[in-house]
């Protein structure tokens, strides 16, 4: 190794300067690497660790979702036995009469939970049309009856029956395979009775207005007779059950309170109704359950078809479906109205 000799103290102390500034310089590079790569390191860890509490937040508000929409969904099924409940104390005091008047049919009390409440109410469906039944001749005329009263096409009716029909054949204005498979994507006709009055949105002529103008008043029954409680029917229903019944006869039952205990007593009262009399009865076997549960940021709702056997009072289930829209009755009951619950 060589040494250089300094021949002054003023080299020697240049030199060191020399040295010592290229030694300095050195040192700060160094040090301002180490903090980038600090800096670096932190803001890295700061991002992980904010990606992982958003997510841990993400998780847990999914988590709160779903334990309050099973809740949600709980309490629903709890307010359908609430609803078979009433169903059958009605069955065990009066088996042999069901009116709008009963503690099944009268506006039911939102039952408040915590952070929302549960509404609930029963509907008669034998209070309208059976779709199901029009395979009759005289059926058929009823349900034309029902489409001239709401201002719709009578030729639905024909369409209805091929659709529900065991055959091919196409009746007056309706419409068998040959119609459906033209359509884009291409489907056949059921040919079989309907489970859903959804089915209407699949029948030639049939839209989404009609179905909605029609839903009050039909009902999709597993059954293929005729019967309407004349206690609960409306005007447009009772109408529709005989030609000679005129439409101010029909809306007269509706205006007070009816508790026929047989259907003699009603065609009597009412002599229009007697063509109809074959698919009168004072008594219904066949309910909806409308239930709606607001939780929280939760909401549930089901609807539930329900079947009372006239003898026993058991009731069974037929079917839950938890796709249709039930509408909030929050504060619609008008003040001094008798409620349940």
């Amino acid at each position: 190794m060589r040494y250089k000799r300094f021949n002054s103290d003023n080299e020697w102390q240049c030199a060191h300067s020399v040295l010592a500034g290229r030694t300095g310089e050195r040192v700060r590079r160094v040090s301002g690497v180490a903090l980038v790569s600090v800096l670096l390191v932190v803001a890295l860890a700061s991002a992980i660790a904010s990606q992982m509490i958003s997510r841990q937040a993400l998780t847990i508000a999914h988590a709160r979702h779903v334990f309050e929409g099973a809740q949600a969904r709980q309490y629903a099924f709890g307010a359908e036995a609430y609803a078979r409940q009433l169903l059958f104390e009605d069955w065990s005091r009066d088996n042999a009469l069901d009116t709008l008047l009963e503690n099944w049919s009268l506006p039911i009390q939102p039952f408040e939970i915590e952070e929302g409440r549960i509404e609930l109410a029963i509907v008669d469906l034998e209070r309208r049309l059976n779709l199901n039944a029009v395979r009759s001749p005289e059926n058929l005329q009823r349900f034309k009856r029902l489409l001239a009263q709401l201002q719709l096409d009578t030729n639905l009716a024909d369409a209805w029956l091929d659709w529900i029909d065991d055959d091919e054949t196409v009746y007056g204005y309706g419409a068998e395979d040959e119609h459906y498979l033209l359509a884009q994507p291409a489907y056949r006709a059921a040919n079989q009775p309907a489970a859903s009055a959804s089915a209407m949105l699949a029948v030639k002529g049939f839209t989404r207005d009609t179905y909605e103008r029609l839903l009050p008043y039909v009902a999709l029954l597993p059954v293929n007779e005729l019967k309407v409680n004349v206690n609960t029917a409306d005007g447009t229903v009772l109408y529709s059950l005989g030609a000679s019944f005129a439409p101010e006869e029909g809306d007269a039952p509706i205006e007070t309170a009816r508790e026929f205990t047989d259907v003699a007593e009603a065609v009597t009262q009412y002599p229009g109704l007697r063509e109809g009399m074959e698919a009168l009865t004072v008594t219904s076997a066949f309910f909806e359950v409308q239930v709606r549960v607001e939780m929280g940021e939760a909401q549930a709702e089901l609807v539930s078809t329900l079947y009372r056997d006239p003898v026993s009072g058991r009731i069974w289930l037929l079917g839950r479906d938890f796709g249709r829209r039930v509408p909030s009755t929050y504060d619609a009951v008008p003040a001094g109205t008798e409620t349940v619950g």
